[in-house]
């Protein structure tokens, strides 16, 4: 499926009437001379096909306030379903840079689809801006056409862990549940390496496909571990029903619960007020965690309704970084646009957030947060607390990221 964002579309958007701003504009529209096309790239059906509306809806808002243009050119959108398969997300990319004259890429959720569209990018020269959280997207199988907003699993796994230990020292015996797959892999290392620094016992480790149905098993398994942590290391679907599970089964009462990368505003609903009591979450953005935050979610709260989720806050970021990488080499080569954006600081969702030049791994704070109880929320999107703030990059000397 591809979208042709007209002007009318952006009045439409800026008005707060989002839902209806593609309205009549799908089909396909042929790329006048000049223009630059954008491909949102992510899952519509598959294990992360709840991601795909505010992945949208992110870019969407980018390309409004942009006023549709790069460089006094046109921004075609068009988007493209990966299905959380990375054999069909190379091929639908492959066809939109062949058949589309697509060179800009945003989304995916998948940190497998994002190692495969990486590859393929670097081949077919086009950028690809992503929030995928395995380390190698940064690291090994970095890019000079790969950017990547979110945090890695290396961050995200200090930044909820070391104030997670400082708050529950005592602490020591852990449960992990592992995704079977590069992204839970990737965690699951990072964990064990904090868990050596601290001195924890990790006592248990249940792996779970990608997309599993049922979670009663695996929780049943936990809970008789009588760990003093259940560590949740899957994503999106997987964690909700995780999650909702541990409920059930009242996993909380013995074992505090650590979602370490979670999905932000989609999962809490999902999960609901009882599941998110007391849960201790990790999260790349939060639309009411600082000033910047919430300064941010403000347009996207005026066009949608709602606030912005880390999903739409990564599509927002990533989409307007592309154009900005345009603007500022004055040129739509995807190469020198991406030259462009090394070592750039700028004021993002987060707060001031700096573009590495060496392994293209943006700068910014990861979340830990408290899920609160139905009787302390404010409004229905208030599930959690802030409890802090942190930034753990890879450092330069660790990185096996070689650009060239």
């Amino acid at each position: 499926m591809q979208r042709h964002l007209t002007r009318r579309d952006m009045l439409s958007l800026g008005a707060g009437t989002a839902g209806a701003a593609l309205a009549g504009s799908l089909g396909r529209a042929a790329a006048a001379e000049g223009d630059i096309t954008l491909c949102g790239i992510f899952s519509q059906t598959g294990a992360y096909a709840v991601f795909g509306r505010d992945t949208d809806r992110g870019i969407k808002l980018a390309l409004s306030e942009a006023g549709g243009k790069a460089l006094g050119h046109d921004v075609r959108y068009i988007i493209r379903d990966d299905q959380t398969n990375p054999g069909v997300g190379v091929q639908q990319v492959s066809d939109a840079i062949d058949h589309e004259n697509a060179k800009y890429f945003v989304g995916v959720a998948s940190s497998a689809v994002g190692l495969a569209i990486e590859q393929v990018c670097g081949t077919k020269h086009a950028m690809f801006l992503t929030s995928v959280g395995a380390d190698d997207i940064t690291g090994k199988s970095c890019s000079s056409y790969t950017f990547r907003w979110a945090v890695p699993t290396y961050g995200a796994v200090r930044a909820t862990m070391y104030p997670f230990l400082k708050r529950f020292p005592n602490a020591k015996r852990w449960y992990t549940i592992t995704p079977s797959y590069v992204f839970g892999d990737s965690l699951l290392h990072n964990v064990q390496d904090v868990a050596k620094e601290h001195n924890l016992d990790l006592i248990g480790n249940a792996y779970h496909p990608l997309g599993a149905t049922e979670y009663s098993s695996i929780i049943t398994a936990a809970v008789a571990a009588k760990p003093d942590v259940i560590a949740l290391l899957n994503f999106g679907g997987d964690a909700v029903k995780a999650i909702k599970t541990a409920q059930e089964f009242g996993a909380k009462n013995n074992s505090k619960l650590l979602y370490v990368w979670s999905g932000g505003l989609l999962d809490y609903q999902a999960i609901g007020a009882a599941g998110m009591d007391d849960l201790y979450v990790g999260c790349q953005y939060w639309h009411d965690a600082s000033p910047d935050t919430r300064k941010a979610s403000e347009p996207y709260q005026k066009a949608y309704g709602e606030p912005m989720g880390y999903v739409g806050a990564s599509a927002y970021i990533e989409a307007k970084l592309a154009l900005t990488g345009i603007e500022r080499a004055k040129s739509s080569d995807p190469l020198a646009a991406a030259k462009a954006l090394q070592g750039y600081s700028y004021a993002g969702p987060t707060g001031r957030e700096t573009i590495r030049g060496f392994d293209h791994q943006v700068i910014k704070p990861y979340y830990f947060l408290r899920g609160k109880s139905e009787k302390a929320m404010q409004n229905q999107w208030d599930f959690v607390e802030t409890l802090g703030a942190a930034s753990y990059p890879v450092p330069q000397s660790e990185s096996q990221c070689k650009l060239a």
